[in-house]
């Protein structure tokens, strides 16, 4: 089979490898689509994954075969994965927390990914999806899931102000999830004309480009003087996070969702000053069920978010180098069956 296959920094190869094995509590998927995530893209950028690994996590398919233990799911159901294994009986599995599991296995990250032909999972992480979600649109499940954590465990309110830090895939679901639970006002701020367009065509109510308008003038303006409720960082970079302390109103909240492992500053003085509350938020996991809700009624604009499906032989060129440095692409999946 071909794989898409992570050798290092700006090293991501397609390779044919050997069909994996499946085992009685697994699944063997026939991949249709696998979409690129902001993770895969830092990686290429930083080198931060494991070398040798086949990449690629949010991903939908057909199922090809089940083992023998597998009783929720057929040949021919199609699927969608969550992206986390957590073990279920570490103390933070307990607690609820499966994000923060101590034993925990990532696709495409810590264990091979969906970017290849076919993907060998433990089947109770396997959904089969409506007739009448697409397996293209179906690539956003996971995602979503992972904005709805970010969304739930924040303190939004029906009738909130909140600010976006990014229009990536991210940020721009972040907007149809505040859109949905009642924000007054959601402002979104993005360096890229391609994505602020989507950003606007999505429902924002004010789209900023922080490199040419003062968005801090602008959050202020927008916000009676007085800073947003929520600030969400879907940008991930040094500039937004040191800028985050002071567009939130005093005992605001700040939630950040983009990683990045450069060093960036805190305001630690406004912070007491104002009695902010900074969350982070890692991986949806339980509200995947709910993802594929969303989709499946659609709620999201899958049309709009996905702009681009590419060949796995395009996945560099076509892919990773164009989501480096973004000019007009949002989400770009790679159809590796299609269907």
């Amino acid at each position: 089979m071909k794989a898409a296959v992570f050798m290092g920094s700006g090293d991501i190869r397609v390779l044919d490898l050997d069909k994996p094995d499946f085992g009685p509590k697994d699944v063997l998927i026939r991949v249709s689509y696998c979409g690129i995530c902001g993770s895969d893209v830092t990686a290429y950028k930083t080198g931060n994954y494991v070398e040798g690994m086949i990449i690629g996590h949010e991903l939908s398919g057909v199922v090809e075969d089940v083992g023998d233990d597998v009783d929720h799911l057929v040949p021919g159901d199609r699927v969608v994965v969550n992206s986390a294994i957590p073990c279920g009986h570490c103390k933070y599995c307990l607690r609820g927390r499966p994000s923060q599991c101590e034993n925990l296995e990532l696709i495409g990250i810590t264990r091979e990914g969906g970017m290849a032909e076919y993907l060998s999972v433990p089947g109770w992480i396997v959904y089969r999806i409506p007739d009448n979600l697409s397996l293209i649109h179906a690539t956003l499940v996971e995602p979503l899931s992972n904005v709805l954590h970010a969304f739930k465990i924040s303190s939004f309110k029906v009738g909130d102000t909140a600010l976006i830090q990014g229009a990536g895939p991210i940020g721009v679901l972040l907007l149809e999830v505040l859109k949905m639970a009642g924000a007054s006002k959601i402002i979104v701020s993005e360096i890229s004309e391609g994505r602020r367009k989507l950003a606007e065509e999505l429902g924002a109510d004010v789209v900023v480009n922080p490199l040419k308008e003062n968005l801090p003038l602008i959050v202020e303006r927008e916000t009676g003087g007085e800073g947003v409720d929520i600030v969400f960082d879907a940008a991930g970079v040094p500039e937004t996070l040191k800028s985050n302390f002071t567009l939130a109103r005093k005992a605001g909240e700040i939630v950040i969702i983009g990683i990045t492992e450069e060093p960036a500053e805190a305001d630690f003085f406004t912070t007491v000053l104002n009695e902010l509350t900074i969350r982070g938020s890692y991986l949806g996991f339980n509200e995947f069920q709910e993802a594929i809700r969303l989709v499946s009624e659609g709620r999201i604009h899958a049309d709009e978010i996905i702009t681009s499906i590419i060949e796995l032989d395009e996945v560099v060129e076509k892919g990773f180098k164009k989501l480096v440095k973004p000019i007009k692409d949002c989400k770009i999946v790679v159809k590796l069956g299609g269907g």
